[in-house]
C-alpha cells in the first residue's frame, strides 16, 4: 500500500522563524541598497541572518505545537509494533520479518523506493504491513512515514531494527519489556563493537561525541538503528524528513525536549564486505551528518533552553569513566611536555569554561553543594562564577597529574602535616587510604610512598576499558607502577574479597568514600543537612584488621600542595550487636572530616554528584 503522506512540519522554521527571518532579510536589502555596507559588515550581516534563522528554529521547535490526528476508539494503552525500513534487501527483508513475527509482534516494512522486489518478498509474511515509497526518500523518511501510519492504527511505541539481518530479532522482547517499564523513553540499542570494522568504531565515538556536545549526554551508540521510540512525544518533535541524520537529530531534540534516552545493550552481526547491502553513501550521508551537527551545536550556543538538561542523564552515578577522550587527554598531555605546568593551566579556562557549560549533569552536582556550603557560612556563592572556580580547579588538579606523570614528584613542593604515622604504618603493614572527590588525594598518596617502603597500589573503583585517565596511566608509566583496578563492576562481594587479600599481602588499597555504590551506606550529617554515605570502607577495615587512613592532599597555590593523613583508625567492632551502630558513628567521623577539609578549602570539592539529593 502507498502511504498517506501526513502534513507535519519541515525542518525548517515556523511561523515566528519565519518572520525573523524576512524582517532580517528586509533590513539587509535596505542596508546594501543604500550602500552603507563594507565587506565586513555584509559578512556580519550574514551571520546575524543566520544566528535569527536558528533562533526561529529553536522558537518553532520549543513552543511549536504538532497535531497529531486522534487514536482510533478503543485503542490499547500499550501496544508496540516492528518498524523494519528497506532499501533493496530482498535476500534478507523476509527473514527478519519471520523472526519478529515469531515473537507475536506486528511488523510494518517500509518499501524505501526498492527496485529489488523487496516489497513483494515482505508481502509473502503473514502479519507484514508494506509501506511503499514511489523513489528513495532515505531513512528518515521511511521512519517518519511508518511512526504516522502506526500512530493512526493504534499502536504506541516503535521498535525499528535493520532490514539486512545485522541485529538479532532475539532482542526484542527485551526492548519491548523495557518500553513497557519506562514508556516514555527511547530505548536506544548499545553494539558490541570489537568485532566491528574500524571505521565503524571510528564513525560511532565520533558521533556520541558530537551528542555530547548538543546535549550534555553521554549515550552509548548513537548510531545503531535497533531503538525502541514512543510514538507520541517523537512525532510531536515535528521533525522533517531525512536520511541517516535523522536518527541523530532525534535523539538530540528528544533529550532537548525533555523525553529521556536509555542506554539497552543489543547484538550485531556483520556480514562480510562482499554481503553487505547498505545503501549508506559514505561522502554524502557524511556532508549531511556534519552539517546537522554544526546546526545542532550552534543551536544550543544561540538558544538557552537547551543549556537545561530536563531528563536525568543516562547512568547518572558514575560507573568509571572520567570526561573526554584519550586523545584530548594526550592533547594536553603534550601540552604539559612542551611548554609546562603553568601555561596548561591557562588553558584550563576556557576548557573548564566548556564544561561548565555542556557538562550540565556535573554542573548540577556543584551547584547543589554551592547552596549548601553557602547556607553552612562557607565563603563561597551559589552561581556561576564559583562554579566555574570549581570546574577550574578541577580541570588544573588533572593537568598536575600528569605533571607528575611526566616530571616526577619533584615538580611540587609537598608539605606534609600530620604525616608521620602514616609513614611509620606503611613501612611495615598495608593500609586503605581513604578519600574523597575533594583535593587532589593522587598526588598526596604517591607523596606517602617513598623508595624505602613502596608498596603496590589497589584502587577500588567502577571499571571502564576507554577511561581516559587509566589508559594513559597504562601507556606511559613503567610496567608494574600504574595503580592496580579492584573492579566493582564484577559485583561487590567479589571485590571485597579482593580487597582484603591485598591488605593481608601488606598493600595499599584507594577508596573514595564519598558516593554511595550499593545498599551499605548510612544516613549522616554533612554541613548541616542529612547525606547517604557508604560504610564499606569501614567493614573492610575492620574484618581485615588494617589501619585506615582518612588522606587529603589540597592546592595552596603555585607548585604547593599540603597533605594530610592524620592518625590510623584502628577499627574494631564493639560488638556483634553495636556493628550497624559502630559503623554509623565511623562514617559520621569521616563526613566530620570532609566538612572540615571544605571550611580549608571550599573550591577544592570535585564530587560532581549531589549527595544531598
Amino acid at each position: 500500500m502507498s502511504p498517506e503522506r501526513p502534513a507535519r512540519r519541515r525542518a525548517w522554521p515556523g511561523w515566528d522563524g519565519a518572520l525573523l527571518l524576512l524582517v532580517s532579510a528586509a533590513a539587509v536589502a535596505v542596508w546594501l541598497w543604500r550602500g552603507r555596507l563594507g565587506g565586513d559588515e555584509r559578512l556580519l550581516l550574514a551571520l546575524a541572518l543566520n544566528a535569527a534563522w536558528l533562533l526561529g528554529t529553536g522558537l518553532s521547535r520549543r513552543f511549536g505545537r504538532v497535531r497529531l490526528p486522534p487514536r482510533p476508539a478503543g485503542a490499547s494503552a500499550f501496544k508496540p509494533v516492528v518498524v523494519i525500513p528497506s532499501k533493496d534487501n530482498r535476500g534478507t527483508i523476509a527473514g527478519v520479518a519471520q523472526a519478529c513475527r515469531a515473537h507475536g509482534v506486528d511488523v510494518i516494512v517500509v518499501d524505501d523506493g526498492c527496485v529489488d522486489g523487496t516489497g513483494d518478498a515482505a508481502r509473502d509474511v503473514p502479519g507484514v504491513t508494506v509501506l511503499v515509497h514511489p523513489r528513495n526518500l532515505g531513512k528518515g523518511a521511511a521512519l517518519n512515514t511508518a511512526f504516522h501510519h502506526a500512530w493512526r492504527q493504534g499502536y504506541t511505541h516503535a521498535v525499528c531494527l535493520d532490514a539486512d539481518g545485522q541485529h538479532d530479532p532475539a532482542d526484542l522482547p527485551g526492548f519491548i519489556e523495557a518500553c513497557r517499564a519506562d514508556p516514555w523513553a527511547i530505548h536506544a540499542g548499545v553494539r558490541d563493537m570489537s568485532t566491528a570494522p574500524g571505521r565503524s568504531q571510528f564513525g560511532m565515538n565520533f558521533s556520541n561525541w558530537w551528542t555530547w556536545v548538543e546535549t550534555g549526554h553521554r549515550l552509548g551508540d548513537t548510531q545503531c538503528g535497533f531503538r525502541a521510540y514512543p510514538l507520541e512525544p517523537v512525532l510531536t518533535l515535528g521533525l522533517g524528513d531525512g536520511r541517516y541524520e535523522w536518527e541523530v537529530e532525534v535523539l538530540v531534540r528528544s533529550l532537548w525536549r525533555g523525553v529521556a534516552v536509555r542506554d539497552l545493550p543489543c547484538r550485531v552481526f556483520y556480514p562480510p564486505e562482499e554481503e553487505r547491502v547498505s545503501s549508506f553513501r559514505p561522502f554524502w550521508d557524511n556532508v549531511r551528518i556534519s552539517l546537522l551537527n554544526t546546526r545542532l551545536v550552534t543551536l544550543r550556543i544561540l538558544w538557552p533552553p537547551t543549556w537545561i538538561n530536563r531528563v536525568p542523564a543516562p547512568g547518572g552515578e558514575w560507573r568509571g569513566r572520567h570526561l573526554g577522550t584519550v586523545w584530548g587527554w594526550s592533547f594536553f598531555l603534550g601540552m604539559i611536555r612542551l611548554l609546562g605546568r603553568r601555561p596548561t593551566h591557562a588553558a584550563m579556562v576556557v576548557l573548564s569554561a566548556f564544561y561548565l557549560v555542556f557538562a550540565a549533569s556535573h554542573r548540577r552536582g556543584v551547584s547543589a553543594y554551592l547552596r549548601r556550603a553557602q547556607a553552612a557560612g562557607l565563603p563561597v556563592r551559589a552561581g556561576w562564577l564559583d562554579a566555574w572556580r570549581i570546574f577550574h580547579a578541577f580541570a588544573c588538579s588533572i593537568v598536575d597529574r600528569f605533571v607528575l606523570l611526566v616530571k616526577g614528584p619533584t615538580a611540587f613542593t609537598m608539605i606534609h602535616e600530620d604525616t608521620a604515622r602514616a609513614k611509620e604504618t606503611l613501612e611495615t603493614r598495608g593500609a586503605i587510604f581513604l578519600t574523597a572527590h575533594m583535593g587532589n588525594p593522587d598526588l598526596g598518596a604517591t607523596a606517602l610512598q617513598t623508595v624505602e617502603f613502596q608498596r603496590p597500589v589497589n584502587v577500588l573503583q567502577y571499571t571502564s576499558g576507554d577511561d581516559p585517565y587509566m589508559v594513559l596511566l597504562r601507556r606511559h608509566l613503567p610496567d608494574g607502577q600504574a595503580p592496580r583496578v579492584i573492579s566493582l563492576n564484577a559485583g561487590e562481594d567479589l571485590a571485597s574479597l579482593e580487597v582484603i587479600r591485598a591488605l593481608r599481602r601488606g598493600e595499599i588499597v584507594a577508596i573514595k568514600g564519598d558516593r554511595v555504590v550499593d545498599e551499605r551506606a548510612v544516613e549522616v550529617q554533612l554541613l548541616g543537612a542529612t547525606v547517604r554515605l557508604p560504610t564499606g570502607p569501614f567493614l573492610l577495615a575492620a574484618l581485615a584488621k588494617a589501619p585506615l587512613f582518612v588522606l587529603g592532599c589540597f592546592h595552596e597555590g603555585g607548585g604547593r600542595y599540603r597533605v594530610i593523613a592524620g592518625e590510623p583508625w584502628e577499627l574494631r567492632f564493639t560488638s556483634r550487636g553495636q556493628r550497624d551502630a559502630d559503623l554509623t558513628r565511623w562514617t559520621q567521623r569521616f563526613a566530620s572530616q570532609l566538612e572540615a577539609w571544605a571550611r580549608r578549602y571550599p573550591r577544592q570539592w570535585y564530587n560532581f554528584h549531589d549527595p544531598w539529593a
